[in-house]
């Protein structure tokens, strides 16, 4: 099943991107990276995975979709473009370089205080774009801080 979604999902991108392979984790989604293959640019693209595929679930994921579509914030990654793979949908984002907030306190303990300063700011802002627009992140988390 995993070669299968990874098949279904290739197909539907091709020929803009081409999978290179999968990220840890993602929750209630798989997370890929792909290449833009006119550009060269790497992007991520998160997908339902097949088990989680009930309608309860697509419908959630679609939603996800339209919300993430509709937030354009410089600290909140945006999202390129959608689509099915398979009846399974998907979307695509920007991949960004760099690490997780639980990586680099797990590598250095603690943050400078000034770098502390301006992250939490960052997310403040970005988090208080997202309920001003009735978008709840939900999973605020380390993992899901992006440091670049």
């Amino acid at each position: 099943m995993d070669s299968d979604l990874r098949e279904e999902l290739q197909e539907a991108l091709s020929p803009a991107y081409t999978l290179e392979g999968e990220l840890p984790g993602g929750g209630m989604s798989r997370v890929f990276v792909a290449t833009e293959t006119a550009l060269g640019r790497r992007i991520v693209v998160k997908v339902l995975p097949p088990d989680m595929a009930g309608s309860c679930n697509v419908e959630r994921f679609r939603r996800e979709i339209q919300l993430a579509a509709s937030l354009l914030h410089p600290h909140i990654i945006p999202l390129l473009s959608s689509g099915e793979a398979g009846g399974t949908p998907y979307y695509t984002m920007p991949f960004v370089e760099g690490e997780s907030l639980r990586s680099r306190l797990f590598r250095d303990h603690r943050l400078p205080i000034e770098e502390a300063l301006r992250l939490t700011r960052e997310v403040a802002m970005a988090l208080d774009y997202a309920h001003r627009r009735g978008v709840i992140h939900r999973d605020v988390k380390p993992d899901n801080i992006l440091m670049h």
